[in-house]
């Protein structure tokens, strides 16, 4: 291939990863500039508990604290659900755990004696939703369709953002790497790269 046609194929195909991705993209910008005014660690506070639901729930048959979290779940089929965590009785003996979303997390309670599924939900803001799904990836939250639909664009959109990177700077060094503004651009950015870096070890 001339180096015509390689660098032909390389602009349509860096235009079109970008056209591709872009709202991955739109959401990982809106997210990282949200990301510098969070709370440290220590001071993080969840969002407060929007609404509560009760359902009806009686135990199928002999299962232990595992099973019945996941039986549990299959029942209050919750949206978008990524993941069980933190599956333990509480001070009463209800069995207690957490569900992971995007849209925020729920706080599910088995009130055994009562035969009833307490669904407390703790909706995220837009912002804190839009950073969910910014983490999302091929390999996390495989619980449903949509979800693993977002994490494979997502791990998409990551290796393209990567191959525009370097197809960008091909394109510059096949095309004028004496533009002086350019020159100035890759050294401030790296600069500012490198900063930051330092900056947040």
């Amino acid at each position: 291939m001339s180096n015509g046609r390689l660098y032909e194929w390389t602009k349509k195909i860096h235009m079109y990863s970008g056209l591709l991705t872009f709202t991955a993209f739109l959401i990982w910008g809106i997210t990282g500039v949200h990301g510098v005014f969070l709370p440290s660690p220590g001071q993080y506070l969840p969002p407060p508990v929007s609404s509560v639901r009760e359902l009806p729930f009686k135990t199928p048959g002999s299962l232990d604290d595992q099973q019945l979290a996941k039986a549990i779940s299959d029942v209050i089929a919750v949206p978008l659900a990524g993941g069980r965590y933190n599956i333990h009785r509480d001070s009463d003996s209800n069995l207690a755990f957490n569900i992971f979303t995007i849209n925020g997390g729920r706080e599910v309670t088995y009130l055994e004696q009562a035969g009833i599924v307490r669904v407390a939900h703790r909706a995220n803001s837009l912002l804190s939703y839009l950073s969910s799904m910014h983490t999302a990836h091929s390999r996390r939250h495989r619980l449903t369709a949509y979800v693993i639909a977002w994490g494979y664009f997502n791990e998409f959109s990551t290796w393209a953002f990567l191959f525009m990177t370097g197809s960008g700077l091909y394109m510059w060094l096949a095309t004028r790497p004496r533009l002086r503004w350019a020159q100035l651009s890759l050294l401030a950015s790296a600069a500012f790269t490198l900063a930051l870096w330092l900056s947040i070890r």
